[in-house]
């Protein structure tokens, strides 16, 4: 019989030195064939016979390792310990991503807020600086507010034209109008309380305001310079039967089309009226005007393409394809860049338009379109289809930036530049 020595190691002595149990409690050579090194209940005899041999039938020690449910096959207790390990880890890097996440939505909450404060602080400097102007008012000031933009030439308040158009900007315009905001119901009717005691048209509206409905309400208190629209939307009489530009839009590049213009802003669009949803065939409108000087795009015009061709979707407004598609059918090129300084820069200098599709911010408590026309060293020049004070500001691109979302640059395509 060959001699086996036992004191080898390697995979064949520790094969050979496993013993197991067979159902009957005993070990033996053929329950250790028929069951395996680890059947049963998975006793492991790894060198606990002391020198015996494999197959001792009494006496032998035993001893029960870990073993892990629905297994035959014990875990070693290193195995068990990296196992732990890692899922504390897991959870570890579970709640550093939480805390992360936390801590970013933080940040932006403060960023949001320093730029409210920001343009808080900008509105009471504007404000000051209009209060010393006016205490310090001279016959030249008007002409001096005039040059603020590219425009002008405005009617004195409520004067007509040679055309008998109303001047609609100069008779509605005010100096300052605040930021919108996105109120309740009640806090609506406190605003126009407030407002009506410098206002005699919003006094009126105040005094009867269950007949105008919560949008034109809420509309009003963003804008007073609204007030004339609104208080005539209940009387068709007062209402003007001309749709087309006055003489005195006509002589300025780049007139500005409020949106709430008795001319078209009763027309019927999406959910309302050109005048409270507009603003973007309203944009449209003007844009075509700066580039083709074609008098027939007006805002009604647009906001009929605008419907028939699906392009308002109720209760969002707008949809972006109309100032996509529109213009190229006017024979106008449409670009889509990143917007940055440089590049809106560029695109005036090259004889562009802009349509910005802007966020909550200065302009609007929701969603609206501006255009911006030119530039200076003070900021760009912008028309506001929906407030003529904004329209009379010139605007620095820190204070755009954040509050755009798209832009649309246009050209004739005759003269489109790369």
């Amino acid at each position: 019989m060959e001699k086996r020595n036992h004191s080898v190691k390697g995979p064949d002595c520790d094969r050979w030195r496993k013993s197991v149990r067979d159902d009957r409690g005993y070990n033996s050579r053929e329950a250790y064939e028929e069951r395996g090194p680890y059947g049963g209940d998975g006793f492991y005899g790894r060198d606990e016979f002391r020198g015996r041999g494999p197959y001792r039938e009494e006496g032998a020690y035993r001893r029960r390792p870990f073993r892990t449910e629905g297994s035959g096959r014990p875990l070693p207790r290193r195995m068990r310990e990296r196992g732990a390990a890692k899922k504390r880890r897991e959870i570890c890097f579970l709640i550093l991503c939480l805390l992360l996440g936390a801590n970013l939505l933080l940040l932006l909450d403060l960023r949001y807020r320093i730029g409210g404060l920001d343009r808080t602080l900008d509105q009471t400097v504007n404000r000051t600086a209009s209060s010393v102007r006016e205490e310090d008012s001279v016959p030249e000031t008007e002409s001096q507010t005039r040059e603020d933009v590219p425009n002008p030439t405005y009617g004195s308040a409520g004067s007509e034209t040679g055309d008998d158009i109303v001047d609609y900007v100069s008779q509605c315009g005010l100096a300052q109008v605040d930021m919108p905001m996105d109120r309740s119901p009640e806090e609506v009717l406190v605003c126009l309380q407030e407002l009506s005691q410098d206002n005699e048209q919003i006094a009126e509206i105040y005094k009867q305001h269950s007949r105008y409905s919560d949008d034109m309400l809420k509309a009003l208190a963003n804008n007073p310079e609204m007030a004339d629209f609104v208080i005539n939307s209940l009387d068709r009489d007062a209402r003007p039967s001309y749709t087309g530009l006055s003489e005195l839009e006509r002589s300025q590049d780049y007139p500005l089309f409020l949106q709430w213009d008795p001319r078209w802003g009763y027309e019927s669009y999406g959910d309302d009226n050109i005048g409270l949803s507009g603003c973007g065939p309203t944009c449209v409108s003007m844009a075509m005007y700066y580039l083709l000087g074609d008098e027939s795009i007006t805002p009604d015009a647009v906001a009929r393409y605008s419907m028939d061709n699906g392009h308002y979707v109720m209760g969002t407004g707008t949809a972006w394809a109309l100032l996509e598609e529109f213009p190229e059918t006017c024979g106008v090129s449409v670009e889509q860049p990143a917007a940055s300084e440089q590049t809106m820069k560029n695109a005036l200098d090259k004889g562009g338009v802009i349509i910005c599709s802007m966020s909550q911010g200065d302009f609007t408590a929701a969603g609206h379109f501006v255009v911006i026309y030119g530039y200076d060293s003070d900021g760009f020049f912008v028309n506001d289809s929906n407030c003529v004070a904004r329209s009379r500001e010139k605007w620095e691109f820190r204070r755009l930036e954040w509050q755009i979302k798209h832009m649309w640059v246009y050209y004739p395509m005759q003269e489109r530049r790369n």
